[in-house]
């Protein structure tokens, strides 16, 4: 039997959870807090549907600073772009070594994880943290996973795919995964800034004023840059892409919002900034990510004076 630990107590991380429990009775869930391991060791882990239909899981919990962890298969690393920095070391820490699934947006994780054994994941589903021991499904859509760098497969994690997509969870494998990464990189560097600034769920963006204007602008940029790392993209496919993940997300507050609302920093650094990076070291202006990243990075100052 696979032994998963849920690494982040966040809105992924907890949705994942509460599947997993179902399938697997050796589910972690690791938190960054003592106050929320203690919450999901007291009260368990509410999962609710989008029909609203909850339902009461019981994980096992330790935090990341704790002393008691057990030797995982596979973790799903589910921490936002900008605590993986003091996650790693406790990472590879762990012995054996476990497969570690990457559920992170934006780009750049895997080039500071050394010599783990890699796995990434590119979701579109939604969900909402609704309290540390709360979390709602919000948004349907398809996870699909794959090696890193067309890499082999780690063994631990074929099988987990294969029992997942048995158990009927939305997962596919995909050998190209890289592909799907720079994909909802173009999504994410849209919907995620403008639903923050504007305050919005995904599936009113295409009503405001000027989304199509900054849409197309953005993924000019988007493809103008990922043509210079070796990626061929039509701005229809992207924006297709993102007219789908606003259909099914249509109610979901993406992942920049719900940070913006909390008053925490947002990985904007990761997605905008990733793109402007990348343009600056092939010569691409890229005017319009860099409007985006110093618009978020004003509202993370404004909401952390509120």
């Amino acid at each position: 039997m696979l032994r998963i630990g849920v690494w982040g107590g966040g809105a992924i991380g907890l949705l994942w959870a509460g599947r997993l429990c179902r399938l697997f009775p050796e589910t972690w869930v690791i938190t960054r807090s003592r106050e929320q391991r203690d919450l999901l060791r007291s009260q368990g882990l509410i999962w609710t549907d989008q029909q609203g239909k909850s339902l009461q899981v019981h994980p096992h919990v330790e935090w990341s600073g704790g002393n008691h962890l057990p030797a995982f298969d596979v973790i799903f690393l589910t921490v936002k772009q900008t605590v993986v920095a003091e996650v790693l070391p406790l990472l590879s820490a762990l012995s054996p070594s476990p497969d570690i699934w990457l559920w992170q947006n934006g780009l750049g994780v895997e080039d500071r994880t050394g010599s783990m054994r890699l796995v990434r994941v590119v979701t579109s589903e939604g969900a909402l943290r609704l309290g540390p021991g709360q979390v709602q499904h919000t948004g349907t859509g398809s996870t699909y996973i794959g090696p890193v760098c067309r890499e082999e497969m780690p063994g631990n994690s074929a099988r987990l795919v294969r029992k997942l997509a048995a158990a009927g969870m939305p997962v596919s494998f995909d050998p190209d995964i890289d592909r799907r990464v720079w994909v909802k990189l173009a999504v994410n560097c849209v919907i995620n800034p403008l639903a923050a600034l504007w305050n919005i769920p995904n599936g009113r963006l295409s009503k405001q004023a000027g989304f199509t204007r900054w849409m197309e602008g953005l993924l000019e940029e988007v493809v103008q840059v990922a043509a210079a790392e070796g990626w061929i993209f039509s701005k229809k496919e992207l924006t297709d892409q993102i007219e789908t993940v606003c259909r099914l997300t249509a109610s979901n507050r993406s992942s920049m919002l719900q940070d913006l609302s909390r008053g925490k920093r947002t990985e904007v650094d990761f997605i905008n900034g990733a793109v402007a990076d990348r343009g600056e070291r092939h010569g691409i202006p890229t005017p319009l990510n860099r409007r985006l990243i110093g618009l978020i990075h004003q509202a993370e100052k404004e909401r952390k004076l509120l």
